[in-house]
């Protein structure tokens, strides 16, 4: 697989629907994720961001999805790619909670990572 459905193949092992960021189909069920991966050159270290989106009432969903995020990528996450493999780390702050101001139900949580493509 090339980078790009790399990082594609790794957004959908949390078991939610993964969608890159300006790819979500108006039929889209929540919850599902989004992200924005900008896999630059080899030895580059670029911004990456997930988002989370549930529609509920409770916290303790959203937030059990950050907490599996979060283990995965302790020590962060090297994925092999065609070209070469992915170093998926952690970013500062790691993880922001977001509300919807029209409505209250919407969870978001905004995740954010490192992305470096590397050589093997």
């Amino acid at each position: 697989m090339n980078k790009y459905e790399t990082i594609q193949d790794f957004m959908s092992s949390f078991g939610l629907k993964a969608y890159e960021i300006y790819s979500v189909p108006d039929n889209a069920k929540l919850p599902y994720l989004t992200y924005s991966a900008e896999i630059g050159k080899i030895g580059e270290e670029t911004s990456f961001v997930v988002n989370l989106w549930y529609k509920t009432t409770r916290n303790d969903l959203p937030n059990s999805k950050v907490d599996e995020i979060d283990n995965a990528l302790k020590g962060g996450a090297v994925i092999d790619c065609a070209e070469g493999a992915i170093w998926i780390k952690k970013g500062s702050p790691f993880c922001q909670n977001m509300i919807d101001e029209n409505d209250s139900s919407i969870k978001r949580r905004y995740i954010n990572l490192s992305a470096e493509f590397i050589m093997l």
